[in-house]
């Protein structure tokens, strides 16, 4: 009896390991970044259980008992979670130049046309800024009457959600409007809007969120001025790729806040805007 326990309790913990890897790709599946900060964290942690698991999954493959089918099993699920992960996930969380050159390519007409349903929906002289997260609202900014700070109004979250059908009464949002905004960004891939009637020639649609950075992409319904082509090149955070659409990345607390010099000039030279 007390063998059996003891093996029950050496199996127990065998398994903490696949447990502890399990955990930290969830981590990254759910978020890159806190993944990232909580692995640099405990440091030492991830390798261990990684280095504990392959082991215990090179043993489990003797068959000997319940735990190290379990542990083989688990291991097994592990090794599908990652390639799902590299595969599926982590392609969506990068970017640069050449993805959003190539995503501007595959959906420009529509965000040609989203640009223009937001021109007839938001009321005059209002502003809006929404973001979300698959259907899940998770930025609602609005202003109504451009130039005076007491009419602006910024929400995040739960807060944004319990807001959101008066504040789109202040911009003058109907709920088939809201819904035609949110539908269009989620079938061309981005995850928001900032938009204001002050400056109906122009609206930034947000791309992609990578760790605490952000790419966008201004778009311009007439082209570009000549102070307007000389602001992007000048620019770090703006790269233009037409007459129409200039591509911007801002960042975070932490991180690079631009583009790199080297990343824009590799670019343009291979991609000339006008």
């Amino acid at each position: 009896m007390k063998e059996q326990t003891e093996a029950t309790i050496f199996g127990i913990l065998k398994l903490i390991p696949f447990a502890v890897v399990t955990a930290v790709i969830v981590l990254f599946w759910v978020d890159d970044f806190l993944g990232f900060v909580i692995s640099l964290i405990f440091s030492w942690i991830p390798p261990l259980a990684i280095g504990l698991s392959i082991v215990f999954f090179i043993m489990g493959l003797r068959w000997r008992d319940i735990w190290q089918r379990i542990a083989v099993i688990w291991g097994g699920i592990n090794v599908l979670l990652v390639v799902i992960y590299v595969l599926a996930v982590a392609p969506e969380r990068r970017c640069n130049p050449d993805i959003m050159a190539k995503h501007y390519e595959k959906h420009h007409t529509e965000m040609e046309e989203l640009h223009r349903y937001l021109q007839s929906a938001v009321a005059d002289s209002c502003a809006v800024t929404l973001e979300f997260k698959g259907n899940r609202l998770e930025m609602f900014h609005v202003c109504a009457g451009e130039g005076d700070e007491h009419h602006y109004s910024n929400f995040w979250n739960e807060e944004a959600r319990e807001k959101r059908d008066s504040l789109m009464c202040v911009v003058g949002l109907t709920q088939e409007e809201y819904d035609g905004i949110r539908q269009r960004l989620k079938k061309m891939g981005c995850v928001g809007i900032e938009y204001s009637q002050t400056t109906p020639d122009l609206v930034k649609i947000w791309f992609r969120r990578v760790g605490m950075g952000r790419y966008d992409y201004i778009i311009n319904s007439r082209s570009m001025t000549d102070e307007e082509k000389s602001t992007a090149m000048e620019n770090l955070d703006l790269i233009p790729y037409n007459d129409h659409c200039t591509f911007q990345y801002g960042g975070g607390a932490i991180g690079p806040q631009t583009f790199s010099q080297e990343e824009k000039e590799d670019f343009l030279k291979r991609h000339k805007p006008w």
